[in-house]
């Protein structure tokens, strides 16, 4: 069924290019799934409203139920079950709304949660609004009226934790403005934005994350940019949409390595950035957005109401894209994050540099902590990751930096240093013995560690990478005391030949010769290694930053360990082979 959209009766902050009309498609491919989500909803015992449904969800609900009704021409069939459903959500969440017209959620009183929340029910508003559909939904804007103007001072006033809070809770209020009219609310999103938006050189926000990007950030900004005519808006969202085409494999999947939040060893689609890139390739008529667009929308969409509703309030969406563009080969990298990919068709290398840990001393939340080095996939084939732990101190896996590149060669380097403490000298000794508790590097002790005299036991380790059209070359140098190296490979689905089972891990292989093979379908991926010792079982350590809790620094996949000194050059080559 073709969904006509209301004209957008508000002029578009930027000037989109000629475009060749609706992209019925598209929007019919949305309406279908909308449905499906409340048809789910209605499905019994589903239809009901569990007691500990959070807010957000909620919410999450009634706008399902809201879009699929509304784009149903004079309404669906279960059109009544809908509203009445709607109804029982709407008292739910009404009934969690605090005294200060906030919610409760992992963060109590929270500005940020209820802001989440809060621009739905903007959303749903702004849907009844261009759709007309006022005469079954009227009762229902009525109700999310009363939610927003109770919301709109604890928000107005309230504060944030993390960097994408400031836009989710600045796009709530230019939400909240444009249904309520209050001035007061536009002037705290300028006092917002006034702090800039924080985004880098190469296009990537200060959290470097893909969901986080995708879900909150660049919704938030282009709903701002739209409501409240702030047309500056739109080039931080530009910049880092343009980071993409490198980024995305064929499948889908986004590069996340150089996430400082959890997506950083988690597997990511491109399905979250559809509305967003649509509305980019439209607008700048980007052949290489529009790729991405059509790999957004091949997959199972997990909220085609959230993308619904963004067609309906921003008809710009909803146009038919430019042609599509081939990703591009070759080699791009984004020196703000130290990341580098090589792409020559389905091969695709990618080297990560840029972990926070150096710099901090600490592995936390809000850090990008991976200590993946290198990944490689032929089409299915994959290395999931490369990473190399000497064993120093139990300082854990390396995290180097990039100390220079050259076409299609870096160069990536850690210096570690630990030691051994001298007693005290006399004018810093106390006999009582009660000395500070201070920070040595690695643990906490009453030593007075910064008075004392220090022997350093250092270790410098360089990582040759040179990357091709087949994948990949590493060679590892070390320089330092004698000491032994682990290197961990975890491979993707496919049958692996070649290795054995480590004698003293379960579930873990060892690479005793010098090749193994990973066949997925008609692709492959061969390791050879160079080097290493086939002798002595390897020992991955994880480093005190995990195992002090009795935890364990792990990339899903099938983990093999080869082991090597430190004295050794240890070379690996990473190839994809010919179907």
């Amino acid at each position: 069924m073709d969904l006509a959209l209301p004209a957008d009766p508000a002029r578009h902050v930027d000037r989109p290019r000629p475009v060749d009309g609706v992209d019925h498609e598209h929007l019919a491919r949305l309406v279908r799934g909308s449905r499906a989500q409340a048809d789910a909803l209605l499905a019994a015992p589903a239809a009901t409203v569990p007691a500990a449904l959070p807010h957000r969800e909620t919410m999450r609900r009634v706008r399902t139920l809201v879009l699929a009704d509304a784009t149903s021409g004079e309404g669906g069939p279960a059109a009544s079950a809908a509203q009445a459903l709607a109804g029982a959500l709407l008292d739910h969440l009404d009934a969690l709304q605090g005294p200060t017209g906030l919610f409760d959620g992992t963060n109590l009183v929270s500005p940020p949660d209820s802001a989440f929340t809060l621009n739905d029910v903007c959303l749903v508003l702004e849907v009844v609004d261009r759709t007309g559909t006022g005469d079954r939904w009227g009762w229902a804007r009525q109700r999310l009226l009363t939610i927003a103007e109770r919301a709109a001072d604890g928000l107005r006033t309230g504060g944030v934790h993390t960097p994408n809070h400031r836009w989710e809770l600045a796009s709530a209020l230019a939400g909240l403005h444009h249904v309520l009219g209050d001035e007061r609310l536009a002037a705290r999103v300028d006092e917002w934005l006034a702090e800039g938006v924080d985004v880098d050189a190469d296009g990537f926000y200060s959290e470097r994350s893909a969901i986080y990007a995708s879900v909150v950030t660049n919704p938030s900004l282009l709903t701002i940019a739209r409501l409240l005519d702030r047309p500056h808006l739109l080039e931080p969202v530009r910049a880092h949409l343009r980071t993409l085409p490198a980024l995305v494999d064929d499948d889908g999947e986004v590069v996340t390595v150089h996430s400082r939040r959890q997506d950083q060893r988690e597997v990511f689609h491109v399905e979250s950035y559809l509305s967003q890139l649509r509305r980019f390739a439209v607008t700048d008529g980007d052949g290489r957005l529009a790729r991405l667009a059509l790999l957004a929308a091949a997959g199972e969409l997990p909220d085609p109401a959230r993308h619904l509703a963004e067609a309906v309030v921003d008809p710009v969406v909803a146009q038919r894209l430019p042609p599509a563009v081939d990703a591009p080969d070759g080699t791009t990298a984004w020196p703000t994050v130290g990341l580098v990919r090589h792409r020559a068709g389905a091969v695709v290398s990618t080297v990560f540099a840029g972990a926070d840990t150096r710099d901090v001393g600490r592995v936390a939340s809000g850090l990008s902590n991976s200590a993946t080095v290198l990944q490689v996939r032929a089409g299915g084939a994959r290395l999931r990751a490369l990473r190399i732990s000497p064993s120093f101190f139990d300082t854990g896996a390396l995290r180097p930096r990039v100390e220079r590149t050259g076409p299609g060669h870096l160069v990536l380097r850690e210096d570690r240093a630990s030691g051994y403490y001298q007693p005290l000298p006399a004018e810093h000794r106390r006999p009582g013995g009660d000395y500070p508790l201070t920070d040595e590097g690695r643990f906490f002790a009453r030593m007075g560690f910064g008075a004392r005299p220090f022997d350093p036991v250092e270790l410098s380790v360089r990582l040759d990478v040179d990357l091709d059209d087949d994948g990949a070359r590493v060679q590892l140098v070390a320089d330092g005391p004698r000491t032994r190296v682990a290197v961990e490979l975890v491979l993707g689905d496919g049958q692996l030949t070649g290795t054995e089972a480590h004698p003293d891990e379960p579930g873990t292989r060892w690479l005793r010769g010098s090749t193994a093979t990973l066949h997925h379908g008609d692709e492959a991926l061969e390791l050879h290694v160079e080097g290493h010792d086939d002798h002595v079982p390897p020992r991955f350590e994880d480093g005190e930053f995990f195992t002090y809790v009795h935890g364990e620094d792990r990339v899903p996949g099938q983990r093999v360990l080869l082991s090597a000194w430190s004295d050794s050059v240890v070379r690996i080559r990473v190839r994809a082979l010919a179907p």
